[in-house]
């Protein structure tokens, strides 16, 4: 649904509607809010389609699908929106601005409809209240709710002790019953359910997938590039399963060649296989499994770089000059093989200690060492430009019993950074040659922050004592105040600071470029086996080579799939957050009741409504304090109580010797 509306936003062919979508067309036209010229459907220039986001403060903005709008409106009207909601509006326009390109002038739209809602049911509790069972919403968002059910007193009761049910709003109807709480297996079914999220494939996907087999027959490619003869490798988290991407280092001729799986070779538009990659959009990622974006047949199997196994792949060769300077790259069509498939961990180790026993072949340490000053200067080059941010994912160990019983920080390393370069340097080449051959196309935009948040950040920032240069280049500003950060803590807080004042990467059909990374124009090309964005990258780049006529076919659809996405990455990452919070609440749990001595931990505030964000013992779980306090103050908390039902831990502050809550700045003195 996002989709068609995407299209109706920003104008399309009638013949790229499908019929699925013609009762939604006509609901539209009832509303006399379309334009249609012969075959050409618009939106009419004073009406905006877009999606529904709330303000802390419980401000309902509207923001719209049509890349043309530079900003969002304040809705009027529309009681019980909620965040994700697509609505239909009018805009109300500035007194004696006419024209619809003046959108700066506009700040309000009227609520007309609703068109869509995300959210068509919820994950509950079925509790007892005043006497009568009813379902009790889970939320990690505190809106949580008591709802009547469609079902007999006497059914619910046979219900087995804290039961969590899917439950549809509309008709108050069980769905499915998912377990009981106290099972710590369930919080997968319950971040899944919430956004209705399926992990099995259906029967025809997974026929077709099997179809393909799992041995590449070279001859059957007599038009791709040989290239099984150099020694790729594949460097990749110990435990990863899909691997999209293998490189390999020519030091004769400073050439890099970035293989990526092809999966569009697999994976043809509007097939079986491809309508459930765009409706599932991203892998969704958790500690212990992976729900995949396409069968395991293709992304564990017939498209992953396994070793020692011919592939087909999309090849970057991409010559360097002595500065790591790109001098000229191509693209093509190519069968490989990985020589081996090593972990950062096996990598790092080599670099430290390079005379030291390890299993990575000699003809990839070879080529692999010569490629490191390339790497070294290739970073030093965009971080002239971009910014390089601290962040260390917390990675969870859970027990047979789904209960985590240890975490670790998983730390960036060289290792990490031959191949984020190498990845880097492929999706830029991929976006330069998007902008030089089609009017649009599906790039990674991240625009710089508005001028009020950089001032509202420095003045947190020199509130916690760092000192902030007088200077209007906001590059310098940030990495001079990157240096006063002479510790690993101090760093990391700093780092998060500035993150949260940024705007989040999207995609979008509008090349904006991206601030985060410096780079003038970018896109997502190297992981088609977990990213839906780069499997249609993958498409235009080959109608590209080709000079296909379907080009055209495939960039009307772009305006859709990018709003789309966004919708889907905002939804995955709750999804994994909501998991990791639902965890950390068992774990909480289980640590208030093991031991009898206050459960402390260091915590960063991070709004002023009285929530933070520990930093150790149950790392970045949050903690609702009874009090509030100055955003991004460092203090020592004692963790009370969890409450597993309405999903909040509780803290109170405890005092320093000083008899004051701890700040940054004088914790680290």
């Amino acid at each position: 649904m996002l989709s068609f509306y995407a299209l109706i936003a920003t104008g399309c062919p009638m013949r790229q509607i499908h019929k699925s979508f013609i009762w939604a067309l006509e609901r539209l036209k009832s509303f006399g809010v379309l334009e249609i010229k012969g075959d050409f459907c618009t939106l009419k220039s004073d009406f905006v389609i877009g999606s529904i986001d709330i303000s802390r403060s419980k401000k309902v903005f509207l923001k719209s699908f049509n890349p043309a709008h530079t900003r969002d409106w304040v809705v009027q009207g529309g009681f019980g929106l909620k965040k994700g909601d697509v609505i239909l509006a009018k805009i109300n326009t500035a007194k004696g601005v006419k024209s619809h390109k003046t959108t700066k002038k506009r700040t309000n739209a009227r609520y007309i409809t609703t068109l869509f809602s995300p959210q068509t049911h919820i994950i509950a509790l079925i509790v007892m209240n005043k006497g009568r069972y009813k379902a009790f919403a889970l939320s990690n968002s505190m809106e949580n709710v008591l709802v009547d059910v469609n079902v007999s007193q006497k059914s619910l009761k046979v219900l087995p002790k804290n039961c969590v049910v899917k439950l549809e709003l509309q008709s108050k109807n069980i769905t499915e019953v998912l377990g009981v709480l106290d099972d710590a297996h369930i919080d997968e079914k319950i971040v899944l359910g919430y956004y209705d999220k399926q992990e099995a494939f259906s029967e025809e996907a997974l026929k077709m997938a099997d179809s393909f087999g799992q041995v590449v027959e070279a001859s059957m490619y007599p038009s791709r590039e040989d290239l099984r003869h150099l020694p790729f490798c594949v460097i990749d988290p110990i435990d990863a399963k899909d691997h999209d991407d293998a490189i390999y280092f020519d030091s004769k001729t400073r050439t890099l060649y970035v293989a990526i799986a092809d999966v569009s070779e697999y994976v043809s538009i509007n097939s079986v296989l491809d309508n459930e990659a765009r409706k599932r959009g991203f892998s969704i990622y958790f500690p212990h499994k992976v729900v995949p974006m396409l069968p395991f047949a293709l992304s564990a199997h017939i498209c992953s770089l396994l070793p020692n196994e011919d592939r087909l792949a999309m090849v970057w060769q991409i010559t360097l000059d002595e500065n790591a300077q790109v001098i000229e790259s191509r693209l093509f069509e190519a069968i490989i093989k990985s020589y081996a498939n090593v972990s950062y961990e096996q990598v790092n180790q080599w670099l430290n200690h390079p005379r030291s026993k390890h299993t990575i072949p000699k003809s990839i340490t070879q080529w692999l060492k010569a490629y490191i000053p390339y790497v070294q200067k290739y970073k030093e080059n965009r971080l002239c430009y971009g910014y390089e941010f601290n962040h260390q994912e917390i990675i969870l160990e859970l027990n047979q019993d789904a209960f985590v019983c240890g975490w670790h920080k998983h730390k960036q390393t060289f290792a990490h950074s031959i191949i984020e370069e190498s990845m880097l340097l492929a999706n830029t080449q991929s976006a330069k040659m998007l902008q030089s051959h089609t009017p649009k196309a599906l790039f990674r935009i991240h625009p710089p922050p508005k001028e009020e948040r950089i001032r509202m950040l420095m003045w947190e920032l020199e509130n916690l004592g760092f000192e902030v240069p007088d200077s209007k280049n906001l590059h310098t500003l940030i990495t001079h105040l990157q240096t006063q950060s002479h510790n690993e803590t101090l760093r990391d807080l700093l780092d998060s600071a500035i993150i949260r004042s940024f705007a989040k990467a999207t995609y979008s059909t509008t090349n904006v470029g991206h601030f985060g990374l410096g780079f003038e124009s970018y896109t997502h090309f190297t992981s088609p086996i977990r990213r839906y964005s780069d499997l249609v990258v993958h498409r235009i780049l080959k109608a590209i080579l080709h000079q296909e006529k379907n080009l055209t076919f495939l960039l009307e659809s772009l305006n859709g799939i990018a709003e789309d996405l966004n919708v889907k990455e905002k939804q995955i990452s709750h999804i994994e957050q909501y998991f990791y919070h639902l965890k950390m609440l068992r774990y909480a749990t289980f640590l208030l009741e093991q031991d009898s001595k206050p459960l402390m931990c260091q915590a960063l505030v991070i709004d002023e409504i009285s929530h933070c964000v520990a930093l150790d013992i149950i790392p970045e779980a949050k903690i609702l304090l009874p009090q509030s306090l100055e955003k991004f103050t460092l203090v020592s908390v004692e963790i009370v109580n969890v409450d597993r039902v309405r999903g909040i831990i509780y803290g109170e502050i405890r005092l320093t010797n000083k008899g004051d809550s701890v700040k940054q700045k004088d914790f680290y003195v």
